[in-house]
């Protein structure tokens, strides 16, 4: 699992989120998420909007948010 350095600022988590590899995971504190994202009620929207656009999905912990690298964009996938 990756991590960032301290108080890294948002064009840096953009940087590191697009260059993970599939699967790969990067994970932020409860702390950072708050000071990038704000605590009003949407940003959790704007946090799952904001994983989307660099190909990831964003899950909550306890102490942390854990970005995971998608195996294939939604988009990607031919219809059945």
């Amino acid at each position: 699992m990756s991590t960032l350095r301290g108080n890294f600022v948002l064009p840096e988590l953009q940087e590191k989120l697009d260059r993970l590899a599939e699967g790969a995971l990067l994970k932020i504190s409860a702390r950072d998420y708050t000071r990038l994202f704000g605590t009003n009620d949407v940003a959790a929207a704007r946090l799952l909007h904001f994983a989307k656009l660099h190909a990831c999905v964003a899950s909550h912990g306890d102490m942390s948010i854990v970005f995971r690298k998608r195996f294939a964009q939604h988009d990607d996938v031919p219809p059945v």
